[in-house]
């Protein structure tokens, strides 16, 4: 994947016009939210808390750093100020209820909407020979504290009731190319079929034939490689640390570079027997291993096993460079759960939990769009840009846009040359520990639920 540009200007034009529609268009109030509304069929009068109006609520609360309800009410009382309209009530209970009232498919239209516009904006140079990547890895994240979210979403079972929060796992897809959110699914913490292999089948049947997927060691199963041979991708994961390997066996093509063949297991007891006998009875898979000399990294001998077999095509080296991009993924959650705040979600039922995560994902796309618009107006790789300065002058540039939206190209053009001058380091060889400095205050963990605590006389 190159960091130089070898389209035509024309295209370079094009893809940059489109993203930044895409940027602008649901920092205020969309006409996008009510076309998908007229598709899915969901219906509504004109009122002050219309899709539109909410939908951009939403997602501009989960850009800004407050995450508050009443902040977001406040800042639609300062645009309709700005816009010549009265002002509305100041409480969010009508904000609220209207988040119910929307459908979730609105919000799973809406994301894939964004996602498949900053795809589209990706240059070829972006790609790895030519083909799509795909990163997968999966996270956790907790929620309000409320007895339908324990429902849906327990706490750890060694925590006792009242003393933890509704716990949930999600298996994120991003693009390499773009850093965009494509998909997710999500899932109880524990219990029957919500690993993280078992929550990416679910997601399987919306990928593109001919992507390449990029994997920890996790998801190198048999079930997946085969899947993947199936719906027609490939797959580029480190191999499972359960299956021993020999390089002295095999077809081989190189230094530590074979041909195997896998064969199907037993029939594990989640699958069905027309399930399992869809699956072919042996599969190839390649295994490399290359050896990591670079200091401040805690794997010096890794290796992968993938789909790719074509040893003239896929070299070692170069599959090496692409599975050392994975990493980007872990990039990418951090910046959802830490920059956005995405680690602890405030909504106080399952189904406003989903909106919220669309929401979250939604806002992070609108973030990459304005990094790859300023990718492409300064021909720079969008990996290049930091996303937590994108994300502040976004949101500074949505305040200035809400007041003023007749000066939308200048305050646009200001916007990407602020982020095109917060380029992230290259510092391949900075060593950076799993530590801590600064020390947390040594408070006692919550053994018994709050309501049962003695209040002061």
């Amino acid at each position: 994947m190159s960091d130089h540009f070898n389209a035509s200007p024309q295209d370079v034009q094009s893809k940059f016009r489109d993203v930044s529609n895409l940027s602008s268009e649901l920092l205020l109030p969309s006409g996008v939210v009510a076309a998908i509304c007229h598709e899915i069929g969901f219906s509504f009068r004109e009122r002050i808390y219309s899709p539109m109006i909410v939908v951009w609520m939403f997602v501009m609360q989960t850009l800004s750093a407050d995450h508050s309800c009443q902040q977001v009410v406040t800042r639609l009382n300062a645009w309709r100020l700005a816009q010549g309209l009265s002002r509305c009530s100041g409480d969010t209970t009508s904000y609220c209820q209207a988040r119910r009232r929307l459908p979730i498919a609105l919000f799973q239209r809406l994301l894939a909407w964004t996602a498949r516009k900053c795809d589209e904006a990706g240059l070829g140079d972006w790609r790895y020979q030519g083909r799509e990547v795909i990163i997968v890895d999966g996270t956790t994240v907790t929620m309000a504290d409320t007895r339908a979210n324990q429902t849906a979403f327990p706490q750890i079972e060694n925590q006792k009731p009242g003393c933890g929060f509704p716990l949930a796992r999600i298996v994120q897809v991003f693009s390499l190319a773009t850093g965009a959110a494509t998909m997710f699914a999500m899932g109880r913490y524990a219990g029957k079929e919500t690993g993280e292999t078992s929550l990416l089948r679910t997601l399987l049947s919306q990928f593109h034939s001919g992507e390449i997927v990029l994997a920890d060691r996790y998801y190198a199963s048999f079930w997946l490689l085969a899947l993947s041979d199936l719906r027609g991708i490939d797959i580029v994961a480190r191999a499972h640390h359960r299956r021993k390997i020999d390089f002295r066996r095999g077809l081989r093509q190189g230094d530590c570079d074979q041909i195997v063949g896998y064969a199907k297991p037993q029939r594990p007891t989640w699958m069905t027997t027309d399930e399992y006998d869809q699956y072919p009875s042996s599969i190839l898979v390649r295994h490399l291993r290359y050896e990591v000399t670079q200091r401040g990294f805690r794997t010096r001998r890794i290796t992968l096993a993938t789909t790719l077999l074509q040893g003239d095509v896929y070299r070692a080296e170069d599959l090496a460079d692409l599975y050392r991009r994975r990493w980007q993924a872990e990039l990418h959650i951090r910046s959802l759960k830490i920059q956005m705040q995405m680690d602890h979600l405030r909504c106080k039922s399952p189904a406003m939990v989903r909106k919220e995560l669309h929401c979250h994902m939604i806002g992070y796309n609108l973030v990459r769009a304005a990094m790859l618009a300023t990718a492409l107006k300064f021909q720079l790789p969008p990996w290049r840009l930091s996303f937590n300065g994108a994300l502040q002058a976004v949101e500074e540039f949505a305040a200035a846009l809400r007041w003023n939206p007749k000066q939308r190209d200048p305050q646009w053009s200001n916007l990407l040359q602020t982020i095109r001058q917060l380029e992230v380091g290259n510092r391949p060889d900075r060593n950076e520990p799993r530590e801590l400095k600064r020390r947390p205050k040594e408070y006692k963990l919550m053994q018994t639920p709050r309501n049962r605590y003695a209040t002061a006389a």
